[in-house]
């Protein structure tokens, strides 16, 4: 018997009548009595496949049968576009149980706002930003908004996971606990994960309800995937990319938004509808790439990550990705966009343009193809977001005191080995920084605190993330997207750049109001966007390693594609590159060491290693391997004592003891990593990047498994 007829009257009727549904999909099924029930639960499934009905018809019953007072549901998306794209979802839904929603972020008129505080919806639609300016407002009662809240439903909860955006989130939605008189059930959807139980754990906080994953079993649907490597400077990259999406819809994925633009020039000379969507265009131009991709045939949108969500752009003949992407996870959700109409292939195209990412490509595809993929990284040492909450907190009760700030936090995870010892030296800091000051038993925002962080309105703390301060650029007075400050002062007051898929010619640079005025122009080239990779797991570096040192013709390659496999992996064996072997490269100032092991690894044997030496510099680490540079050639060791400590490492259970701990928390990377990092004192900064960068577990492993290869170069 199908768990519809768990389903109230009005819900079974709106499924059959208004979405005209025949049969509940697979994770419907599984979802609608454990969330009937009150369970916590992550929500897997891929992309079009029903996870927001899986929460919200559910969720809806509740709300129905039990008849909750409003609001009673929050609903979270870590993207603007994506609320967007989800509101006449949720109001189709809703409407069947005579249910309200309202959307809330930065470009709904405060007059809208009003009215709902008045008379609110079931249903509030928002990001955590927003859920932050109104928990810091003085002038709104955040007992009577959220006391009847019974649900926060948070989408794409996997990429809000790995961010310092999700740690904020999980501070908010204590905070919002603290305010309602439910223990409010948490419902993730997500895409697949490696360690969703985590991530459960990680979302439920201080909730008392028992908790679920919930993940159908995956249809096998057929798929077509190819990799076809491409030289971006032959005219065979255009041909290539047309004879595949020429007469059909196209997503084509960018690593980079220069990139997104360089592709949009290059695939509109095959006369297809081409556009470009990415983070530095203004979202009325995004909006209407969308909008007439949805409608168009013979068309591509080129987009960096802004698409990998689950924004509705229709449906999608081809997938296609410059290069390769840096982990296995993002490919599944890029490739899930595809394939999604009855009877058709998902059809996913990697175009590599060099060696690495010919073999990463294939690298990723051997993992997916097992069924791995990456844990999403979870810290447990957020000093940064820590120090946000304490101000934010602070600021929306004007004054409070730190035992209740403490016994609100410890339950979020990220907080979670953070001891009362730190959070009391964090405020120690804070108050003699002048961030805080104490009167009678309680903290308050000192003064100073406004200089710093925005003047009355406190704009700074709304926002958990930093962005770099860009120029606006318009066209006849209206916004087109933006450009970032280094590279406009690196040009001066008369250059050219592309953006959007357009040519533009500065008229005028307004430098105090950061607005460039364009005028159109008939050539140019694509402006520079700094961006930072994320760090490639252990498994994809190490399973990169098995493909160059195998001697498998993987089916799914082309001959191409395969000869030119052999003859990378004919250099390698001819440099010495072996499986199950940490090869070190000795020259006359440094150590090279190829270790394939992530940038995680790389880091924690690096400072390790570094550490036998105060003249040694640690130079170039990223996930294939690291440099150990002398400072004073006549103070460099020699291999011996390198492979002395090594085996150390591999043999002694304790080498990794408190001390060491220590010694590697005061050589830490001083990387920068988020916003509020640079407010915190140095030794807590030093742990929370302890947490971050180094992983010691997997590095003992990783060196028990490696013997060491010793390769020198003679001049």
């Amino acid at each position: 018997m199908s768990n519809f007829n768990l389903l109230c009257e009005p819900i079974k009727n709106g499924i059959v009548t208004k979405l005209g549904w025949r049969n509940l999909t697979p994770v419907q099924e599984l979802s609608f009595p454990e969330i009937i029930s009150g369970k916590n639960a992550i929500i897997l499934a891929p992309t079009a496949g029903g996870k927001t009905e899986a929460a919200f018809l559910p969720v809806l019953n509740v709300v129905y049968t039990e008849n909750l007072e409003p609001i009673s549901i929050i609903y979270v998306s870590p993207i603007k576009a994506l609320l967007n794209n989800q509101e006449e979802r949720l109001k189709k839904l809703s409407s069947f149980v005579y249910s309200g929603v309202f959307k809330w972020h930065g470009d709904v008129e405060s007059s809208e706002k009003k009215k709902f505080y008045k008379n609110p919806s079931q249903i509030l639609m928002i990001t955590p930003e927003s859920l932050e300016v109104i928990l810091m407002s003085q002038k709104i009662d955040k007992k009577k908004l959220f006391e009847n809240i019974r649900f926060i439903v948070i989408d794409e909860i996997h990429a809000f996971a790995d961010s310092e955006r999700g740690i904020h989130l999980m501070a908010v939605v204590e905070r919002i606990q603290s305010f309602s008189k439910f223990d409010i059930q948490r419902i993730g959807l997500s895409a697949t994960v490696g360690n969703p139980h985590e991530i459960l754990k990680w979302m439920q906080g201080s909730s008392s309800r028992e908790g679920i994953v919930i993940s159908p079993p995956r249809e096998k649907k057929p798929k077509k995937i190819e990799i076809k490597y491409v030289d971006e400077t032959k005219d065979d990259f255009q041909k290539e990319i047309a004879k595949r999406i020429f007469g059909k819809k196209a997503l084509f994925f960018s690593n980079s938004r220069t990139a997104a633009e360089e592709l949009k020039l290059l695939i509109e000379r095959s006369g297809i509808d081409c556009h470009v969507h990415h983070s530095s265009i203004n979202k009325y131009f995004r909006e209407i790439a969308e909008e007439k991709f949805k409608l168009g045939n013979n068309t591509a949108i080129i987009a960096t990550s802004t698409l990998e969500l689950g924004i509705d752009i229709g449906d999608l003949d081809i997938v296609l990705q410059l290069d390769s992407p840096n982990s296995v996870s993002s490919f599944l959700q890029r490739l899930g966009r595809t394939g999604r109409r009855e009877n058709s292939i998902a059809h996913f195209v990697f175009f590599p343009t060099n060696k690495e990412k010919l073999v990463l490509s294939i690298a990723i595809l051997n993992l997916a193809i097992r069924g791995w993929v990456e844990d999403v990284f979870l810290v447990k040492k957020a000093y940064d977001i820590l120090f946000q909450q304490i101000l934010a907190i602070t600021l929306s009760t004007l004054g409070t005191d730190l035992e209740s700030i403490y016994k609100l936090f410890k339950n979020v995870y990220s907080f979670s080995e953070i001891t009362q010892e730190d959070f009391m030296s964090l405020v120690k800091y804070m108050l003699e920084n002048k961030y805080l000051m104490f009167e009678r038993g309680k903290i308050y925002i000192d003064a100073e605190t406004e200089k710093k962080f925005g003047g009355r309105n406190f704009i700074t703390l709304y926002s958990s993330f930093d962005t770099n301060k860009e120029f606006t650029v318009k066209y006849k007075n209206r916004p087109i997207g933006s450009l970032e400050r280094w590279f406009v002062n690196a040009l001066g007051d008369n250059f050219q750049f592309v953006l959007a898929g357009r040519c533009w010619q500065t008229d005028k640079i307004d430098y105090d109001r950061y607005i460039i005025h364009v005028t159109e122009a008939e050539y140019a080239r694509p402006p520079k966007w700094m961006s930072e990779g994320g760090f490639v797991s252990f498994e994809l570096a190490q399973e990169y390693l098995n493909v160059l040192t195998s001697n498998e013709a993987f089916n799914f390659l082309n001959k191409t594609e395969l000869d030119l496999l052999n003859e990378i992996r004919y250099e390698a064996r001819s440099f010495g590159l072996e499986k199950d072997k940490i090869i070190i490269e000795e020259n006359k100032d440094d150590y090279i060491f190829y270790t394939y092991a992530g940038n995680r690894v790389n880091y924690t044997l690096a400072t390790a290693l570094s550490l036998i030496n105060s003249f040694y510099d640690i130079v170039g680490v990223n996930w294939k391997g690291f440099k150990l540079r002398c400072r004073d050639k006549e103070f460099k060791i020699n291999l011996d004592i390198i492979s002395e400590e090594i085996n150390k490492i591999r043999t002694n259970p304790d080498y990794f003891d408190k001390e060491k701990i220590k010694e590697l928390i005061e050589r830490v990377p001083d990387i920068a990593t988020s916003k509020f990092q640079r407010y915190l004192p140095q030794e807590l900064r030093r742990k929370q990047l302890f947490d971050y960068i180094y992983d010691i577990e997997k590095t003992k492993e990783f060196v028990k498994e490696n013997q060491i290869k010793m390769l020198k170069i003679y001049y």
